[in-house]
């Protein structure tokens, strides 16, 4: 038996004590609340049939967590996997839940029946230690890895380097220099007309309600999210400019989506 060197994501869903704590009142079990908790659980079995799994994936789901892998000769596959890391993250904004994660890349042994490895231990310390926000984030050894597989050259008076579009679309470097999967403008390649706009509503209804907290490391979590939603309709005239075909979707937002006070 030996690791096998792999791209590993550990994902948790933040705030499940008090979700659980809701489906049971009085000793007497909420059967709409608990209903509610299995669709949310099912959704983070991460396994979605529009979209192509890598060969070698494997998944392993306990309680609030997640853990994702695949092989690092299946790096062909990582939009893939982004994308469906942006698809379940909205998803679960969809029903009130926000999750936070870390992506890691390095060795481990992942199969149904056992997980264990330098490469979890990785991306769980990357979850909790790094990642801060609800988001989702890339350690140094997945960047690397990304950059040698995913970056163009931009020519001009000074040559650089930069992210191909497939990656740009899903993820954004954030002010700490980490990149994150981007469920503000990723939204946006995944919803169209009435169903992006409840989307956003429902993103600034969590962030609003999370604005009642006053626990410092609450408080701050919920300050990310306030500045990054403002910035992003700040930002959407300039983005629609950039990108007319979704001219429409923006308008649309600009014109039923208020930014936070």
């Amino acid at each position: 038996m030996k690791y096998e060197n792999r791209i590993v994501l550990f994902l948790d869903i933040l705030g499940f004590e008090g979700i659980i704590s809701k489906t049971v009142e009085k000793e007497i079990d909420d059967e709409e609340k608990i209903s509610d908790l299995y669709q949310v659980l099912s959704l983070i079995r991460f396994q979605n049939d529009d979209v192509p799994n890598t060969k070698s994936k494997v998944i392993t789901h306990f309680s609030d967590s997640l853990v994702v892998s695949f092989r690092e000769d299946d790096v062909g596959e990582f939009i893939v996997f982004f994308r469906e890391i942006l698809d379940l993250v909205t998803k679960l904004i969809r029903h009130g839940i926000l999750c936070r994660g870390g992506i890691s890349h390095g060795k481990l042994y992942h199969s149904d029946e056992l997980l264990f490895g330098p490469a979890l231990i990785d991306a769980y310390q990357t979850e909790s230690r790094a990642a801060l926000y609800p988001r989702i984030i890339l350690d140094r050894h997945t960047v690397d890895l990304l950059h040698s597989n995913y970056q163009e050259r931009v020519t001009g008076s000074i040559e650089q380097m930069r992210f191909d579009p497939k990656v740009r679309s899903i993820l954004t470097r954030d002010t700490d220099e980490k990149l994150y999967i981007d469920y503000f403008e990723g939204a946006l390649t995944l919803f169209q007309d009435k169903t992006l706009v409840s989307y956003f509503k429902q993103l600034r209804k969590i962030i609003v309600g999370g604005q009642r907290f006053t626990k410092p490391d609450v408080k701050v979590k919920y300050g990310w999210m306030k500045n990054k939603f403002n910035k992003f309709l700040k930002n959407l005239p300039s983005t629609a400019h950039e990108n007319m075909f979704w001219h429409d979707h923006y308008d649309l937002l600009l014109k039923n989506i208020a930014p936070i006070k």
